[in-house]
Parts: structure tokens; sequence; C-alpha cells
């Protein structure tokens, strides 16, 4: 089944997950706070800009390896771009565990989703036909269980099955298409802070 895998986009995925537990450890050790992301963010869309005009060595190796070739040209790096915008927006609009579950969810549902997804998919979603549900339960699943972490089971199930539904949509604004990335910890922390909020 791992052979219907694309080799780049399991990189890819790997290397998101890896980066969600590295940040998630510098945020829970209150080595990095929002201040410092944003920093890391605003340079990070500087590079990004830059690097459409020059080579940068390191980053260029990086980008030449990770990314996706549609994405090149528009705006090299946007997933980790939008990753970080994300969860530095679940921190500053959510209390500290629902952000911290936002951003495990982030760091697990979309590469569960799509590895699940691609090797045992069979039932494509009706949201979007390029996914599977079963990705999509598998993501939620996983998921949750790592959000349990920070909030309750029902808060972390709620938070991952509604991310796992708004992944699945494909958002638009200005005829510029969201990031997954961006609307998964949103999407999660969200619900969680709706619940917490209004039925708990």
């Amino acid at each position: 089944m791992i052979n219907k895998i694309n080799h780049l986009e399991l990189k890819r995925k790997i290397l998101h997950i890896l980066i969600g537990i590295v940040a998630l450890f510098l945020i829970i050790y209150n080595i990095i706070n929002p201040l410092i992301i944003f920093i890391i963010l605003t340079i990070g869309i500087f590079v990004s800009l830059l690097i459409l005009k020059i080579k940068i060595p390191l980053i260029s190796w990086f980008l030449d390896n990770f990314e996706r070739n549609k994405d090149k040209n528009k705006l090299p790096g946007r997933g980790i771009i939008f990753a970080v915008t994300g969860s530095l927006l679940a921190l500053q609009l959510f209390e500290t565990n629902i952000a911290l579950a936002s951003i495990i969810i982030l760091t697990f549902a979309d590469p569960i989703s799509h590895l699940v997804g691609k090797a045992f998919g069979k039932t494509k979603s009706p949201l979007n036909k390029t996914k599977n549900i079963e990705g999509h339960i598998a993501g939620a699943i996983i998921s949750s269980l790592m959000a349990m972490s920070f909030v309750s089971p029902f808060l972390a199930i709620s938070g991952a099955i509604i991310a796992m539904l708004f992944e699945s949509v494909i958002i638009e604004i200005q005829k510029i298409q969201l990031d997954d990335n961006l609307i998964i910890p949103l999407a999660a922390g969200t619900t969680m802070f709706l619940i917490m909020r209004f039925l708990i």
C-alpha cells in the first residue's frame, strides 16, 4: 500500500509532523513565545519572497527536496508559512490548552489523513473528490487522541472532526485559496472554544 504514496508527499508529511512536534515542545517549555513566532514568520515571508529572485544555498536545497513544483514559483515554503501563521493565531486567540490542542491537531490530522487516504482510501469525500473518507477518519482519530494531552476527550474529538471537515473544503478569498495549515488550527480551536463557552 505504501507504493501508492508519492515519495515527495511522504517526505513532506513526515517533515510536517516533525516540525509540529518540535514547535510544540518549544512552545510548551517557553523556549519560544508568540513574539518570537511572529519574528520567525516575518523573516520566513521575507526569505520566501527573496528566494524567488536569488538562490540561498541551504534554503534552496530544502525547497528543491520538499516543495511541490506548483508552489515553487508562487510562494516558496507556503505550507510552513501558513502552518506558522495558523499556530500563531491559535496562540493569540485561544487559551493555552485549546491553542496547544489546535496545534497538535494541525501537526497530525492533515499528514495522517493524506497518508492513510492515499494508502487505504476507497471512498471519495463528497466535499472534495481528491480526498478519501478513510483518510479523514484516521486523521480525526489520531489527532484527537494526541489533542487529549491538552483538553478533554470531548473537546479533542470535536475539534479534530470539525478540523477534518474544514480541511476537505476549498476556501477561497478574493480567488486566493487558503491553505489547510491555516484552516485546521483555527477550525479546531474555534470549535473547542465555542463548546467550552456555550456547552460546558
